[in-house]
């Protein structure tokens, strides 16, 4: 079932456009965006929660638009998780979350930080009388508190250690709430998302289940996000293509770093279907692993 869907979304910041024609639709199972820092992933993630409107193209919210929906009720559907420090600082973590609940239900502040495995006296503390991972968990209980049927996570985990990392892990999968999650992070994404589509310079370059993505991926750009993860036991890894060269204005905005550049890489791909996945690269073929 598609919760949302964004049907050819160009989006920019005054005339200049920063994603480019993009078309995915957020399911059931989890929906990962991965991408490098300037990729899209927060724009989309944006215009997804009717922060940003598109110059082009619709989000669509089941049967229709977004700018057609109740957005009161589209609200309460979706909802937003940002990195912690969008906590206000002089506001105590209990009045926080009761924010968003009607004042007859406002006695559910335990069974909420109970629910993300904080101690309930928590609620008289203020952000700053809380670690990272326990502010964390606090703006995802403040999410949950009006039943989402989608959460939006940008970098949820960003910020903190690996071992709370693992706890907000654990919480997140644990939820009955579908999820689109924006992330740098192939280890998160691949503990959370059923499918994954990668984003470079605001386009997808490659979309399909996130397993299959990430074990043998058929775009250069994802074979180089994954192998630059660094591995327990093993040396650095090394860049590969340029990776200083920022993306060119035609034809694959890859071909100044991919090391696979052909001359026809100078003509834009257009997405393809390939081994189950979609991906837009003139060389899929030659990445992928047989």
């Amino acid at each position: 079932m598609t919760v949302l869907r964004a049907e050819r979304v160009t989006l920019g910041y005054g005339r200049r456009p920063v994603v480019h024609e993009v078309t995915l639709d957020i399911t059931e199972g989890g929906v990962g965006l991965i991408g490098e820092s300037g990729s899209g992933k927060t724009t989309l993630a944006r215009a997804f929660l009717g922060l940003l409107t598109p110059m082009s193209g619709n989000i669509w919210y089941g049967d229709q638009t977004l700018k057609n929906t109740d957005l009161r009720k589209f609200r309460k559907d979706v909802q937003p998780v940002f990195q912690a420090e969008a906590l206000d600082p002089r506001m105590r973590i209990g009045t926080s979350i009761a924010e968003a609940l009607p004042r007859s239900a406002r006695h559910r502040v335990k069974t909420l930080l109970e629910q993300v495995g904080l101690n309930p006296d928590l609620a008289t503390r203020k952000p700053h009388q809380l670690s990272g991972g326990q502010r964390q968990r606090v703006v995802i209980a403040r999410a949950l508190a009006v039943d989402p049927s989608l959460l939006i996570l940008d970098e949820p985990t960003s910020a903190l250690d690996v071992t709370v990392q693992a706890r907000i892990l654990d919480l997140l999968a644990g939820l009955d709430t579908e999820r689109l999650l924006i992330t740098h992070n192939l280890a998160v994404v691949e503990r959370l998302c059923r499918t994954s589509h990668v984003l470079f310079a605001g386009r997808v370059v490659e979309s399909g289940p996130t397993r299959d993505l990430l074990a043998n991926p058929a775009h250069p750009y994802t074979q180089a996000l994954r192998d630059a993860v660094p591995k327990l036991g093993g040396s650095p890894p090394e860049a590969k293509g340029r990776t200083e060269a920022v993306p060119a204005e035609s034809g694959c905005p890859f071909r100044l770093r991919c090391p696979l550049a052909v001359p026809e890489c100078e003509q834009a791909p257009a997405l393809r279907d390939i081994r189950g996945r979609q991906v837009a690269c003139h060389r899929a073929e030659d990445v992928l692993v047989t």
